[in-house]
């Protein structure tokens, strides 16, 4: 038997230096670095109660960092609400002291607090304006979510080591502010929570279940839950807020959905001329109704499986809610933005005829012979020189061939001009006597119903139905021809 000494270098076996911090190691100093950073322990700071429903009127601040661990990116979003002076005349709310979580919990004021946008999650693209489901459910003003950037955390053994994490995190850091890892889907809204302070610990955790046990329906299921979920003996009475919401989305009925009416046709009183109003669709795209019972004692109530006291037609408190569409498609709206795109056109009115382009001034007006002016009249009769202008198509050498056909553009001529027929279909209101006083505020824009204004109104329709820019270029044309023949033989414009 033969031993073979060799020399054995110690450095080729123990190369792991187990000092270097691992990659959770460092998931959890940097988890609890940004904890540090944002100033998330309150101590026994004194703070304001929350005042009814003012989550859901206040702004947020929202804070966001991005950690990683090991292959999977992670986001840390801290949510905070703006609380605003407490306004002149109203009662203060008492100041309390402690834990400031444990107390928003606790608060009633702020149960079935809704936000104006309804309950949407505020991951990402946050809107000051929508009220995030924790801040709903708990009346949290404060709180940490962390959650994945790309696909979500489904995995239990993954959903077990970060909220590990999240806890050696908040009890370093002292963190006195609930800190929520995002769970399984993001639309399921699961989010598992822990809180601390001093010697209390609390966990706030959800089940998601796919269909809701026979017993979870009706009250008494539910309290028989809750006091099992106590662990002693409870004799005294629960408090207990109830609220029915019911959603009308899908409105069966059309009549508050208007059609598209345009003046100057069969159907058009020829006493009214309007622009174009109402919405191709219902422009409430949700109703919502909230039917509450806040703070009745179990022991007065029965809400079971053969009988419930909770008729929505006897609850104390209504609230009705509407939701609108984003974007509805509205008539006048879309004229008059139409309209005012005309204002930055650069086309001269020659380009859309061509036959005003021969001469820098408008032709000679048919008949208007200067010996006869000189020897006319100064105020001729208004039926027997207007008509000869108006609607006399073959009397006019500038007549343009436009989309408003002949009919139709002798009815808005005569509707600008309404002294141009014998019987006038749309007379201008008579003048006031005496001169309207100063007004510095008053707005400055057309008289109702006057020249002006009626102009203004053709214009945007002949943009809106009767063709385009084409039609409003047509229009404005012969509207300055006409005006141009007043003027030269001294006729009255009326309106």
């Amino acid at each position: 038997m033969s031993v073979i000494n060799e020399e054995v270098d110690d450095n080729e076996f123990f190369q792991q230096d187990f000092t270097t911090a691992s990659d959770w190691e460092l998931f959890n100093a940097r988890l609890e670095e940004i904890f540090h950073e944002w100033k998330l322990s309150f101590g026994k700071s004194t703070f304001r109660k929350l005042g009814l429903h003012e989550l859901a009127n206040c702004t947020w601040n929202v804070a966001r960092e991005t950690i990683k661990f090991a292959d999977v990116e992670l986001q840390v979003v801290h949510y905070r609400a703006v609380l605003e002076p407490e306004l002149e005349g109203i009662e203060p709310t008492e100041p309390a002291t402690g834990c400031q979580t444990f107390v928003d919990l606790m608060s009633i004021e702020n149960d079935y607090c809704m936000a104006y946008g309804g309950q949407r999650s505020a991951d990402a693209n946050v809107d000051e304006r929508k009220l995030h489901p924790l801040a709903q459910w708990y009346g949290l003003r404060e709180f940490v979510i962390v959650s994945p950037l790309k696909k979500s955390i489904s995995n239990e053994s993954q959903i077990r080591i970060l909220m590990s994490s999240v806890h050696i995190a908040v009890a370093e850091s002292s963190c006195d502010v609930p800190v929520f890892v995002q769970a399984m889907d993001k639309v399921q809204h699961v989010y598992l929570g822990v809180c601390e302070s001093g010697s209390v610990r609390m966990l706030f955790d959800i089940v998601h279940l796919h269909l809701t046990p026979p017993t979870c329906k009706y009250l008494s299921g539910l309290l028989e839950v809750f006091k099992g979920k106590i662990g002693v003996t409870y004799l005294d009475c629960v408090v207990v807020s109830v609220r029915f919401t019911y959603q009308l989305t899908r409105f069966l009925s059309g009549s508050y959905i208007s059609d598209k009416s345009v003046p100057f046709t069969e159907n058009w009183p020829t006493s009214i001329v309007s622009l174009p109003f109402g919405v191709t669709i219902d422009p409430v795209a949700e109703l919502t109704v909230h039917c509450t019972w806040p703070q009745v004692a179990d022991n007065v109530v029965v809400d079971s499986q053969t009988y419930s006291d909770f008729d929505p037609l006897t609850a104390p408190f209504w609230s009705l809610r509407a939701h609108f569409e984003d974007t509805p498609v509205c008539y006048l709206t879309d004229c008059l933005q139409e309209y005012l795109q005309i204002s930055d056109s650069q086309r001269a009115l020659t380009e859309y005829f061509s036959e005003l382009a021969f001469s820098t001034n408008m032709p000679p007006i048919a008949g208007a012979n200067p010996l006869d002016i000189l020897t006319e009249s100064k105020i001729p009769q208004l039926s027997s020189v207007l008509p000869a202008r108006i609607g006399t198509p073959n009397t006019s050498p500038t007549k343009l061939e436009g989309p408003i056909n002949e009919e139709l553009l002798k009815d808005m001529l005569y509707y600008l001009f309404p002294d141009a027929q014998k019987e006038p279909r749309w007379p201008y209101a008579p003048p006031v006597s005496s001169p309207a006083e100063f007004d510095p505020m008053r707005i400055k824009s057309a008289n109702p119903d006057s020249l002006v204004h009626r102009l203004a109104t053709l214009l945007a329709l002949c943009n809106a139905s009767f063709g385009g820019k084409r039609a409003v270029a047509q229009l404005w044309a012969e509207f300055a021809q006409e005006m141009r023949y007043r003027v030269e033989r001294c006729i009255q414009i009326p309106g």
